[in-house]
């Protein structure tokens, strides 16, 4: 388990993907997957804010389907909550406004 803890603003009940459990089950476990600073993985820079994944491995640590995987994922970027740049082996997710 990594060390640290995240916060959070009570007025994330008020946000328009609370009630979609799968899409705010996934939200915070991104938020707290993130980097919470600059390093490398693997030779690959991962920047504060961002985690190096896929929607294989979301599945597993989340317990959600690879569908609602890629369906939420959908959802976030459509509101611009994160943004995802992919290529054949994983993806780096940036969620957007981490430092709030």
């Amino acid at each position: 388990m990594s060390d640290g803890w995240i916060k959070l603003h009570r007025q994330l009940v008020h946000w328009e993907w609370y009630t979609d459990v799968k899409t705010c089950h996934l939200f915070l476990h991104l938020l707290m997957k993130a980097n919470h600073a600059d390093g490398n993985h693997q030779g690959i820079a991962i920047k504060r804010g961002q985690l190096k994944t896929g929607t294989l491995k979301l599945s597993s640590q989340t317990g959600l389907s690879r569908q609602s995987i890629r369906t939420s994922l959908e959802k976030l970027k459509s509101t611009n909550e994160i943004s995802i740049v992919a290529t054949n082996k994983f993806s780096i997710i940036t969620i957007e406004n981490y430092g709030e």
